[in-house]
């Protein structure tokens, strides 16, 4: 990687390949959103269980919760991750029609045009920061 950069994301598979392994092992932080369902909750745990068990440090792999519908959906994942002995952060992205517009529209989500919305995205944004 070069050391032009401070920052880089890059938008992998949501599956354990060569390719996965080897972005894990240079990066500083490997972000994995997923949802509320188990259907999203199983897989993301095994793909981060599998990055672990190829020698990835668990500090390095973050996840992050997103497009749930409530408080009470957040929190039962939030316990789910728990369990599961993986950090994830504490600000939570809710399902908005809005997200979606912003990035069919080519845009960041902290882009979008509701104030409130805008913070939150931000909001999440400086958790991963914090987290680093």
């Amino acid at each position: 990687m070069s050391k032009d950069y401070d920052l880089i994301i890059i938008d992998g598979p949501a599956r354990t390949s060569y390719a996965t392994l080897e972005i894990a092992q240079k990066a500083d932080l490997v972000i994995q959103p997923t949802g509320a369902s188990r259907l999203d909750l199983v897989p993301a745990v095994k793909e981060f269980n599998a990055l672990k068990q190829a020698g990835i440090d668990k500090k390095k792999l973050l996840f992050v919760l997103a497009c749930l519908s409530t408080k009470a959906e957040a929190e039962a994942s939030q316990e789910y991750l728990k369990v599961s002995g993986y950090h994830y952060s504490q600000t939570i992205l809710y399902e908005k029609a809005s997200y979606r517009q912003t990035q069919n529209e080519g845009k960041s989500i902290t882009e979008v045009s509701y104030k409130r919305l805008k913070e939150q995205a931000q909001k999440l944004v400086n958790s991963f920061l914090t987290y680093l």
